[in-house]
This record gives structure tokens, C-alpha cells and sequence, in this order.
């Protein structure tokens, strides 16, 4: 009878767990659901409040800039190499012009989002709204838009030039929180291996003077990466509610320039971190994966509300025939010199870097050395599976070619800023090795114990655990 007993209060505390587990794994996923429902609403309410500052002062000091030789045109030298984003800049200032309707709220023109003409056309479309006339107008939805919850406000009290500023505070800002935040979960060598190739072979730093548009995208990819850091290593609730919000900001200012860049960092940094956190590989691995599902399926729910929200608006059927057309096209829709070739895509960003920009060539020579000095330090330190660990863990950064070979379309005709996921793939490749060279694997200690000595071994596994979590 007593064995008996004693089976059944061990089943029955077994059941108690596991009914504790799912209530606590159902709570969270509740909570994660009803927190990404919130991030959407105060997303909107963000491109109210934007829409919310009036049209005039705007108009103004854009047309200030047009007379000044600031606003556009298209196609202007990076003067890093390249070719500067100016046609997005000018869709970006004029993205909340034109009303649809003089009786249209803030609210309704959040919902369809008005919009001017790019810079060929902007121009007249300025003046001709400065002079109170009607101007060409567009709707915008298929994008989050929701940089104009910074553009215009800024646009409204400083100005174009001003703007630029801002964006340029943004992205080292920005820059310099990722860089904190990887090196205080790893260390310094790590957050610099990461973003290094990137800051020294690209034109990164001159967005904010030629394609301010793109510094405010790549200031969100740089948060991107530093919330993953933030998230990884604690819980799972954590790691998916971070990620998932760093990949939901990103789509909500970005007009689809580089998506795979922040997805593979955000990836490799929580792979990463847990490792280096658990001293556990496997564990490392699993919360790669979970950030590298959460990312895309964050971004992709992100953008899927906005067209939700747009169809409250403008009707289902209108939103889904414009989005689906978009879709087909950036795909593998026909334009001039775009090819279907299998690789094609990925060869173009890579001859884009390797020929135009004039610090790739010693870039690559600097990550080359780096690497084989990282992975020399790493089968010292934790054998020669510690080559396969590095391998494993930069797995991320295949997210870069497969994106471009997905949408090769878009990837080839925008090579000019899609190329930069090149250096990020050379980035994440050493952040890999380096981590991989700097993180002391567990090893299992065998000890004779004393029948009257376990409480004495317990003691000094545990001080020797923290030595290590502390070195």
C-alpha cells in the first residue's frame, strides 16, 4: 500500500507540472498575442498623429529646399561610390500631401495614406500646392509609412535640412546602442566583427546627407539587432516578444529596402548570446531558430495589419489587387534589365559591391585574416568541432542570397542599397567564428567523493560554475 501511495503522489505531482507548464505556456502566448494586437493599434495611432501636423509648413520648407538645390533630383552620387537614394527621399517628404478630400481627418488619411509624385514630378506638385491648387496625388498603404510620424513633424519645424540632421543623430545613436548592447552580452571583439564589415565597406554613413530615408531604415535595423541582444539569453517568452518587436518596427518606417539584413543579425545575435549565456551550443542553435521564425512572421503579421487597416478604408478587393500586383512584381515581374538566371541576383549585389565600392577589396583581405586568427584561437581553446560550431552558428546569414534570389526583381534593381547585405554576410560569418573562438565550453569534471563528503563537492562545484560564469 505504501509503494502504491507513493506512485500516485508522484504521478499526481507529475500531472500538477504539466498542467502548470501549459497554464504558464498558454499565458504567455495569450499575452504575447495580446501584445502585438497593442503594438499595432499605437503604430496606427502613431501615423495619425503624424498626419495630425498641418500641410502648410511642410509645403513650405520643402519648397525652400527646391529653391536651395536640396530636394532631389533622382539618381545623385553617394560620393561614397554609389548612387544615393535620393528617389525614395523624395516619396518619403511627400508621403502625407495631397488631400484626398478637404473633409478628410488625420484618421481617414492615415487609413489610405495621400501622397505626392517623386522628385520629377514633386516639384510641381509643391508649388502647386504652396499656391492652393490641387496637386497629382497617390495612396500609399501598400507601406506601414510610418517614418512620416517623424518626417513630418520634423519636416513641419526644421525643415528638409534639418531632417537630415535628425536622421543622422538617429543612425549613430542607433549604431552605437547595437554595439553596447552585443558587446555587454558577448564582448567587444564580437560586436565589432558584426557590424564592422558593413560601417567600413558600404555607404552607410552617407545616408543621412544623400538618402536620409535610408539612415532612418538602417537606424531601425540597428535596434533590430539590439533588442534580439536584449531578448536572448533569458526567457523564450523574452526572445520571441524582442525579436518580434524589433522586426515590427523595422517594417513599420521601412519602404522594403534590405529586410534580410535585420532578420540575419537578429538571427546570429540570439544564437549568440544564448550560447555565450548557457555555455550550451544546443541551446545556442534553438534560439537562432526561434528568432529566425519569429522575425519574418512579426514583419510579415506587421505589414499584413497595415493592409487589414487599409481595407477598413478603401474596401478588401481594392487593397488585395493592389498588393497582389505588388507582390507578382517584385517577385518576377519583367523590367529591363532584371534576369531570371538562378543566382543572378546575388552575383549583381556582389559585383555592385566588389566594383563600386573602393573599401571592399581591403575589407574582405581584413575579414579573411580575422578569421583565420579567430578560428586558430577557437580549436585551441574548444577543439576542432569548434570550426563546425562557427559554421552552424553564421547559418543566418544564407537568409541574404535567398532573399535576393526570391525577390530578384526587386534585389537587382535596387542593387545600389541591396548590395550592403553582402558586407553584412562577411560580418556575420567572423561574428560566428569569433564567438565561437571566445566562449569557454562546459567541461565535465570527474571527482572521487567520500561516502561523508557530498555536501563538500556540491560547495565547490558550484563556486568553480561561478568562477566561470563570472570570468
Amino acid at each position: 500500500m505504501v509503494i502504491t501511495d507513493v506512485k500516485r503522489d508522484k504521478g499526481s505531482r507529475r500531472i500538477a507540472a504539466k498542467n502548470s507548464a501549459r497554464g504558464v505556456i498558454g499565458k504567455n502566448v495569450a499575452v504575447l498575442i495580446a501584445g502585438f494586437a497593442a503594438l499595432q493599434t499605437v503604430l496606427f495611432l502613431l501615423l495619425v498623429a503624424g498626419q495630425a501636423v498641418p500641410d502648410k509648413p511642410i509645403v513650405d520648407n520643402l519648397v525652400k529646399a527646391i529653391d536651395s538645390g536640396t530636394y532631389g533630383p533622382s539618381g545623385l552620387p553617394d560620393r561614397m561610390g554609389g548612387v544615393s537614394d535620393t528617389f525614395t527621399e523624395c516619396v518619403v517628404v511627400g508621403t502625407g500631401l495631397g488631400d484626398g478630400s478637404p473633409d478628410d481627418s488625420p484618421w481617414q488619411q492615415a487609413g489610405y495614406m495621400p501622397r505626392i509624385s517623386n522628385c520629377e514630378k514633386g516639384v510641381g506638385d509643391l508649388r502647386a500646392l504652396a499656391a492652393g491648387d490641387t496637386a497629382s496625388q497617390g495612396q500609399y498603404y501598400k507601406y506601414w509609412a510610418g517614418y512620416t510620424a517623424i518626417t513630418r513633424p520634423a519636416l513641419a519645424m526644421v525643415g528638409l535640412e534639418g531632417l537630415r540632421i535628425l536622421s543622422g543623430a538617429m543612425l549613430v545613436s542607433s549604431l552605437i546602442v547595437a554595439l553596447i548592447a552585443v558587446a555587454g552580452r558577448l564582448n567587444w571583439w564580437a560586436a565589432t566583427a558584426l557590424l564592422g564589415p558593413l560601417l567600413l565597406a558600404s555607404n552607410v554613413f552617407s545616408t543621412p546627407s544623400t538618402s536620409f530615408s535610408q539612415a532612418i531604415s538602417i537606424s531601425f535595423i540597428f535596434l533590430s539587432t539590439a533588442l534580439a541582444a536584449f531578448g536572448a539569453g533569458r526567457s523564450t517568452t523574452r526572445l520571441i516578444a524582442f525579436t518580434g518587436l524589433g522586426a515590427a518596427l523595422f517594417c513599420y518606417v521601412d519602404l522594403l529596402t534590405t529586410p534580410a539584413i535585420p532578420w540575419a543579425l537578429a538571427s546570429v545575435v540570439a544564437a549568440a548570446v544564448t550560447f555565450g549565456h548557457a555555455r550550451n551550443f544546443k541551446q545556442g542553435v534553438l534560439a537562432g531558430v526561434i528568432a529566425a521564425v519569429v522575425w519574418p512572421l512579426a514583419f510579415a503579421l506587421t505589414w499584413a495589419s497595415r493592409w487589414a487597416i487599409a481595407a477598413m478604408f478603401l474596401g478588401f478587393d481594392k487593397v488585395v489587387e493592389h498588393v497582389a500586383g505588388n507582390v507578382e512584381f517584385r517577385t518576377g515581374g519583367d523590367f529591363g534589365h532584371v534576369s531570371d538566371t538562378f543566382g543572378a541576383s546575388t552575383l549583381r549585389n556582389a559585383n555592385y559591391w566588389w566594383d563600386r565600392i573602393p573599401t571592399s577589396h581591403i575589407v574582405l583581405i581584413l575579414v579573411a585574416a580575422a578569421a583565420v586568427i579567430a578560428i586558430i584561437l577557437s580549436v585551441r581553446r574548444n577543439g576542432v568541432s569548434s570550426i563546425l560550431m562557427g559554421a552552424v552558428l553564421a547559418a543566418p546569414l544564407l537568409v541574404i542570397p535567398i532573399w535576393y534570389e526570391v525577390l530578384r526583381n526587386h534585389s537587382q534593381i535596387h542593387d545600389f542599397f541591396a548590395y550592403r547585405g553582402i558586407p553584412v554576410g562577411f560580418g556575420i560569418g567572423l561574428f560566428a567564428l569569433v564567438v565561437a573562438a571566445s566562449i569557454q565550453m562546459k567541461r565535465v569534471e570527474v571527482a572521487t567523493v567520500r561516502p561523508h563528503e557530498p555536501e563538500k563537492l556540491v560547495a565547490n562545484t558550484k563556486e568553480r560554475g561561478d568562477d566561470e560564469l563570472h570570468r
